[in-house]
């Protein structure tokens, strides 16, 4: 079982990231003591670390990391004796739609602070009159917002080692920064992306010779992504019309736009870098928290 564990969620408003401690009652801090230390001894128990490597789909058994590991400024100074100084969340429903991650601050069995992660997203908010709650053979909804937690672990940080695992680099990109560790494409590996059977380029040349950072990062994930290769031009369309983007269709392919933002937005939305606020309905650009264009 862990010790001395604290829950604290990760809230992002727009630029600016901030950790909320969740108080939590004595025995639900217990028991979540106990669960959360299981999920840490098989997220860590019988594992093979694999340096990170954006092109590589790491198996079950395998844990990317990344050594020498450098916290973001929100959460550098902090141990689980510093979290429960926070404000605390307050589960208001533009509290709940800003929730980012769920981190468990806690020592090991040897006593060494260790840092745990899960995921967040719509799925895990409970509004009231979705969730039928049994009380005396009867079905009650809830009356307030709340938030339920995941059954594993997405990402460890042992701060004392400075090192970071986690499973997937999509889900812990969503709570912490990894981009600067990702590879830019190079002109030759945006051609070939551009080239691919789903698209139309309506300039290849341009969009590869002029593409900045952001856009070599972003045809570097969609190439490694796996999307292209396990979903049609049309499946595409298809998903695309709940999120405000415009996609043309030329012989059963999808033209990419030359134009800076047209591309930019194709991007995003391939990347899954765009989401609908659960309470506003608002779209947003996932990490920034900005609304979009």
């Amino acid at each position: 079982m862990l010790d001395n564990l604290h829950l604290v969620a990760i809230v992002r408003n727009g630029d600016e990231t901030s950790l909320l401690h969740i108080p939590l009652h004595q025995a639900l801090q217990v028991q979540l003591a106990e669960e959360l230390g299981v999920q840490f001894a098989n997220f860590m128990g019988d594992v093979a670390e694999v340096p990170f490597d954006p092109g590589y789909s790491p198996d079950p058994h395998e844990r990317f990391s990344i050594g020498d590991y450098v916290m973001p400024d929100w959460l550098q100074d902090e141990t689980s004796q510093t979290v429960s100084d926070h404000d605390s969340l307050s589960l208001h429903e533009d509290q709940l739609e800003a929730i980012k991650g769920i981190v468990a601050f806690a020592r090991d069995a040897q006593g060494d602070e260790i840092i745990l992660f899960q995921d967040f997203n719509r799925s895990h908010m409970i509004k009231p009159g979705r969730f039928l709650l049994l009380q005396h053979d009867t079905f009650e909804s809830v009356s307030r917002p709340a938030l339920t937690l995941g059954s594993k672990l997405d990402a460890v940080i042992l701060p004392a080692e400075r090192r970071l695992l986690f499973r997937s680099f999509r889900v812990t990109n969503t709570f912490l920064p990894l981009m600067e560790f990702y590879t830019d494409a190079s002109e030759q590996e945006i051609r070939a992306v551009l080239s691919h059977e789903t698209f139309i380029a309506e300039d290849a040349d341009a969009l590869a010779e002029n593409a900045g950072q952001w856009f070599r990062k972003r045809f570097a994930m969609l190439r490694d992504s796996g999307i292209l290769e396990h979903y049609s031009a049309d499946q595409i369309v298809a998903r695309s019309e709940a999120y405000e983007i415009e996609i043309r269709l030329e012989q059963g392919k999808i033209v990419f736009p030359s134009d800076r933002s047209g591309a930019k937005r194709l991007l995003q939305f391939l990347n899954e870098e765009i989401y609908r606020g659960a309470i506003t309905d608002t779209l947003y650009e996932t990490n920034s928290k900005r609304e979009t264009d």
